[in-house]
């Protein structure tokens, strides 16, 4: 089963860019060397190389566990919050018996190992010169020449013995493909004007005071991560015990001589150029990378390109050092409250609002560092009304986020960061870092965005990017595909990805101009300020926001453009090809519709039902049937609407077989539901309350619950302790009786199911008449056999054998039948196909040509479809509308074929939009207040 899951995780990454990008750098490596190893592992590699060696694979597995399960060569780390002395108990009474997808261009160097210089840390200052997007950088000449959008480097640190590289990235454009060999000229031109300076002194002391900062305030983290973090640290024989916590931060001080020798190794004999796109112009690619399929081109460097490469002098003229960073900060003072709550508030301050305008503020009272978080949703009509404006809304946060990263980059350097991104309904602006700065860096922002001017190359480059985006987002893995597909048919209006590329061609300069004054002509902006500051400031910040934006009173439903569809009782499918003809993998979601997004009590009861039904649900379909490496029991809900539970799974099996082994799973977990003891359920409950009360570790997850409650405008900032109430009044019967009302399709009178189903196009799936015509688990037992390459039987001929099959039989005899009519319907008969099932019991059939299974995909369909033989059309009688009048087709067991989802969405109601769960009364009286009974019920 394991190894099934390591091969299935492989083919899950095969359409993965980084996974693809590092697999050919380490295939083209020395073979001799480590690096060059695949690390993922599949069937080929681990039972395939073991079998060609004549060695058994579980053996050797065991053997490798002896060998290197041993204290001597481990790290433990225990993080907790009892005392040394228990901890150390703990330890000693538990481990004392262990036996000791864009144009991509990148330059690799080849350096020695790191680790013994690790304190230096000659990389994180040459790293930071490289990558810096400030005038007279890297990245300010080739965008200024419309050839890269993004630059990044990278350093193996103490990743790797006895070696070490460093890589630079640059994200191109289709113009700076053309002229990569400038590109790299830039990036030599750089190195070579940090060479002829000489190492800067003081800039190595403005990363080392930033550091320092960062090291001393430093945010909690959760302790799993931190001790899994630290037990790997600790393999560093350089890194002595009492600097582990630190050493990723602190250095041992300014070495002039070993930045020199590191840089030396930035010269243009002593590297690798990686070019990825798409296409590549004069250049054939024959070679293909062995485990992700990547065709590649490997051809010696011009020698032009590697002796001392020069860039023009009018480029050299343009690089330059940065400046002294005027972004750090002044002052790392706290400001307190005069008291100090416990347990701290749990909820901002309303200063204002009215009816364009909301201001809400929360101070640090809990963690007291000089941190801070000011975020804005910018809500308008126009953001995504259309799919045009949404793509108009995407490129602008693109074009002006890149523009700001440039102009405050040393923000950025000092440990600041912002955030101009689009999402449903608003364009959301976020500041976070050192308290002091915020309020000037959001200004910085919201004037470039209020006052922008479109720059003919920018947007030209951006378009073209946003193109590729839209384009390539139909290659991203089928999980993602068919989430996104999910949200097109919950929410009314949505964009499919026909209506985003259809909308791309009406992009224009002058529409993203006008775009941008739309977006403020009908805006409402709420805002929350949290962390290191006091009323006065949030207030004054405040009033700077709406100095700048000039905002006008605007009725606040129309700012609400998407609503949720209140989908009617029903059972529901909808089938969408992957357009992606290489993936491998289909994927499937049962989502059944909850209660109320405003019920807390179904909300609790729908929280323990998936702590406790995902477990089950992985152990089943993952772990007990192999059928992916991608499964789990989710909980999702939109701001309005129902909570709905929902099962994905992502896999190479048929869709609709794997719809039938969830449905298979849900009938029978009702059981294991009613056999939960005492204890298992009160443990759950307490797992659950645990988890809800931990406590936050920063100023930014902090703001990030109270940001999601504002902008959900439900403002619900005491549900942790609600929920924690409703928790403790839970009973086994409730959540039994909330699994009959909403997911048990056999006493659920308002059952409400939706599946989706995203097929690779190497998978069969049945045509619309055949869905009508045939039972899912007649399609389901047909596909399985198809999917083997049994492909001699039709549908017919298996609704035949399924319906004059005798039900008592054993499965083996109804597999040898099946595989008797099979071999009468082969012309000409085919070869056996085997699948490697681990102590699988062999039907063996005197006929040649064929051999099922008992414990085969193919012997879980038949068993599915012979029980459902006499089932009755449960699903017929559930909703009151005949979509058979829009063209929809209804199989035998009363589901429902989504064929058209905007002619589906027409026929349903609507869910109002969100409701305050509280009144809201500012702290500060405007002029003029918000009208408070616009709410829709």
């Amino acid at each position: 089963r394991e190894l099934n899951a390591v091969d299935s995780e492989h083919k899950g990454n095969l359409q993965s860019d980084p996974h693809r990008f590092y697999g050919l750098m380490s295939s083209i490596s020395n073979l001799k060397h480590p690096y060059s190893w695949f690390t993922t592992g599949n069937t080929e590699t681990l039972k395939g190389a073991a079998e060609k060696l004549g060695l058994d694979l579980r053996e050797e597995l065991i053997k490798f566990y002896h060998k290197y399960y041993s204290a001597d060569i481990m790290r433990l780390v225990v993080v907790g919050n009892h005392s040394l002395d228990v901890l150390s108990e703990w330890v000693t009474s538990k481990f004392s018996d262990t036996v000791g997808k864009r144009c991509k261009l990148k330059l690799q160097f080849s350096l020695p190992e790191l680790k013994p210089i690790y304190g230096a840390k000659p990389f994180a200052y040459i790293n930071a010169l490289l990558t810096h997007k400030e005038p007279g950088s890297i990245y300010s000449v080739l965008r200024k020449n419309g050839w890269a959008t993004a630059i990044s480097g990278y350093s193996s640190g103490t990743s790797y013995d006895g070696f070490g590289t460093y890589e630079i990235g640059v994200t191109a454009t289709p113009e700076g493909l053309e002229n990569y060999k400038a590109i790299v000229s830039v990036i030599f031109g750089y190195i070579k004007m940090l060479i002829e300076n000489g190492p800067q002194e003081w800039y190595y002391q403005e990363l080392a005071e930033i550091n320092q900062a960062e090291f001393d305030f430093k945010d909690k983290k959760y302790a799993d991560t931190y001790a899994r973090t630290l037990s790997g640290e600790g393999h560093n024989q350089y890194v002595p015990p009492q600097n582990i916590l630190s050493h990723h931060y602190l250095s041992s001080g300014y070495d002039a001589d070993i930045i020199s020798k590191c840089l030396d190794y930035l010269n243009p004999s002593n590297y690798r150029l990686f070019i990825g796109a798409q296409e590549h112009k004069a250049v054939e690619c024959k070679l293909e990378e062995k485990y992700y399929g990547v065709l590649y081109n490997v051809a010696d460097l011009p020698s032009h390109m590697t002796s001392d490469l020069k860039c023009s002098p009018s480029v050299a003229k343009m690089l330059h050092l940065p400046g002294r960073n005027a972004y750090l900060p002044e002052s790392l003072s706290l400001t307190k409250p005069a008291t100090i709550a416990d347990p701290p508030a749990l909820e901002p301050v309303l200063l204002r609002k009215n009816d364009k305008f909301e201001a809400w503020f929360k101070q640090d009272d809990q963690f007291f560092t000089p941190h801070g978080h000011i975020g804005l949703a910018i809500s308008s009509e126009y953001v995504d009304n259309s799919p045009l404006n949404h793509l108009l809304s995407t490129l602008l946060c693109k074009i002006v986020s890149a523009e700001l990263r440039e102009q405050l980059f040393g923000a950025l350097r000092a440990n600041s960061n912002f955030y101009v991104t689009p999402s449903k309904g608003s364009i959301n602006v976020e500041a976070s870092g050192v308290s002091s700065g915020l309020p000037l860096l959001l200004r910085t922002v919201l004037q470039k965005i209020k006052t922008f001017k479109v720059d003919t190359q920018q947007f030209s480059i951006y378009q073209d990017e946003i193109e590729r985006m839209i384009q390539s987002e139909r290659l991203d893995d089928p999980l993602s595909l068919i989430f996104r597909q999910l949200d097109d048919v919950n929410m009314v209006p949505a964009f499919d990805q026909d209506m985003l590329e259809e909308a791309l061609k009406d992009i224009t300069l002058d529409g993203l101009q006008k775009h941008i004054e739309l977006l403020f002509s009908k805006a409402y902006v709420k805002m929350l300020v949290s962390g290191n500051y006091n009323q006065s400031v949030a207030l004054d910040t405040s009033n700077q926001v709406l100095d700048l934006l000039q905002l006008q009173p605007v009725s606040r439903p129309s700012i609400n453009a998407r609503r949720i569809l209140d989908i009617e009782p029903g059972y529901y499918v909808q089938n969408v090809p992957i357009s992606d003809r290489k993936c491998l993998n289909s994927a499937v979601i049962c989502t059944f519709y909850c209660g109320s997004v405003y019920n807390t009590r179904d909300k609790v009861a729908l929280q323990v039902l998936k702590y406790l039904v995902h477990r089950a649900y992985f152990a089943q379909l993952r772990t007990s049937e192999q059928l992916a490496y991608k499964v789990g029991a989710i909980l999702d809900s939109y701001k309005e609407g129902r909570d709905m539970l929902l099962f994905a799974l992502e896999g190479e099996s048929n869709p609709i077989y794997v719809t039938q082994r969830i449905n298979e799973f849900i009938r029978q977990y009702r059981q294991k539901l009613q056999e939960l003891t005492v204890d298992e359920f009160e443990s759950s409950i307490q797992s659950l309350i645990g988890l809800k009360q931990e406590k936050l570790k920063s100023i930014n997850e902090e703001s990030g619950e109270l940001w999601a409650h504002i902008k959900s405008g439900k403002y619900s900032f005491d549900k942790v302790d609600k929920d924690v109430e409703h928790l403790k009044q839970l009973s086994k019967d409730d959540l039994l009786a909330f699994w009959d009302k909403y997911v048990n399709e056999d006493t659920a009178q308002g059952y409400t199911r939706l599946d989706m189903q995203m097929s690779s196009a190497k998978i069969w799936q049945p045509t619309a008449e055949e869905f009508e015509m045939y039972p899912s688990t007649i399609l389901a037992l047909y596909g399985s056999l198809h999917s083997e390459g049994h492909t001699s039987l039709s549908i017919p001929d298996v609704q035949s054998f399924v319906s004059s099959a005798d039900a008592s039989s054993s499965i083996e005899s109804l597999l040898a039948e099946l595989s008797e009519l099979y071999v009468t319907k082969q012309v000409p008969p085919v070869s056996s196909k085997v699948s490697e099932v681990a102590d699988t019991t062999v039907v063996n059939v005197e006929a040649p040509g064929i051999v099922f299974e008992s414990l085969s995909k193919i012997a879980s369909a038949l068993q599915m479809a012979i029980s459902s033989v006499n089932e009755t059309p449960k699903f017929a009688t559930l909703g009151k509308t005949n979509f058979a009048n829009i063209d929809m087709k209804q199989s035998p067991e009363g589901i429902w074929l989504i064929n058209d989802y905007k002619r589906f969405q027409q026929t349903q109601e609507l869910h109002g939009i969100s409701v305050p769960l509280r009144k809201l009364v500012p702290l500060i009286a405007d002029s003029v207040q918000a009208d408070n009974n616009w709410h829709l019920k």
